[in-house]
């Protein structure tokens, strides 16, 4: 069995190119595009002519080690490593879609707040009720309502912590002020409550969210100043703006292929140094789609309900109490 380094080696011993400096790159980048177009070919005749692929399993075993010949002189033409270039793209595919069961997938993944005392935990299931109401402006507006929440570590409601600071939430209080769409054009994003509830239950990290349920991780100094800060929670309004702007080229973000590697690298840019920067691409595609389609579902219905699980990381719409 050989490694890459050893085969990329063992290629630039075979080779009759010049391949010092990225010039030298032209020519082997010409055998890969001539390479491709030589399978190409055979997968025409298969797709025009009904060809037996098996007839050219031998001639695709060559032209494939060429491309990979071709492949291992751009690499070294350019100062790269075969070997690491390999690797960087097995983590790279990895972190975009999930090895094995979706299940043992999501089992896998961190719960930011699992060391922390019960009452500074996110509740792992809630149910959070959205209903319209027109403001004395004449402005539609949105109020959230938190209806449900399991384990619900005050049962009594919220209490007052150190300096008179409320620490907790209360079942059947609201969530936050109303909001409206605050544009000069009615867009629904008096429902972007629904993109942080879908990060809550997908991600199982929220700032925004955190803050209004008033579970600030105080046993965890940094946690508390640097995770659930004001800093961490402008990153995801932030980004919940971006997205809502982005939304608009791309469908609505109403399916997961939808969420691309531009929409990819804004939400990792305003994450970076948060906890949730070590999640993977494929579970922020999750947590966008889930968001965005409920957000849809509430202006559509002009309210409904939310599911949200922390455990399933999953974000449910219902227009009845589920």
């Amino acid at each position: 069995m050989i490694e890459f380094k050893e085969y990329q080696q063992a290629a630039q011993q075979t080779s009759r190119l010049a391949l010092g400096g990225p010039q030298a790159a032209i020519a082997p980048m010409l055998g890969l595009a001539a390479g491709t177009g030589s399978i190409l070919n055979v997968y025409r005749k298969y797709l025009r002519d009904g060809v037996d692929l098996a007839a050219y399993r031998e001639f695709l075993r060559e032209e494939l080690g060429d491309l990979l010949w071709y492949v291992a002189a751009v690499a070294t033409a350019f100062g790269l490593d075969l070997q690491d270039i390999a690797t960087a793209n097995l983590h790279r595919t990895r972190d975009r879609y999930p090895v094995g069961p979706p299940e043992q997938a999501l089992m896998e993944l961190p719960v930011f707040d699992a060391a922390c005392p019960p009452q500074e935990r996110l509740p792992r299931r809630l149910v959070v009720a959205f209903a319209e109401e027109t403001l004395g402006s004449g402005r539609r507006a949105a109020r959230q309502i938190l209806l449900a929440a399991e384990p619900n570590a005050f049962p009594d409601g919220p209490v007052h912590g150190e300096a008179g600071k409320v620490a907790g939430y209360r079942v059947g209080g609201p969530l936050g002020d109303p909001l409206t769409d605050n544009s000069r054009r009615s867009d629904a994003y008096r429902y972007h409550d629904a993109i942080h509830l879908g990060f809550l239950a997908v991600l199982n990290w929220s700032p925004t969210t955190r803050a209004l349920l008033h579970l600030k991780r105080k046993s965890d100094p940094m946690a508390d100043e640097c995770e659930d800060g004001a800093r961490a929670v402008f990153a995801e309004e932030g980004l919940a703006a971006v997205l809502s702007r982005l939304a608009v080229r791309h469908a609505g973000f109403q399916s997961e292929a939808s969420v691309d590697g531009e929409v990819i690298e804004v939400a990792r840019a305003a994450s970076m140094d948060l906890e949730v920067q070590s999640l993977p691409v494929w579970l922020w595609r999750r947590a966008i789609q889930q968001g965005f389609q409920a957000m849809r579902h509430l202006a559509e219905n002009e309210g409904g309900y939310l599911a949200v699980d922390l455990d399933a990381r999953e974000l449910t719409y219902h227009k009845v109490l589920p």
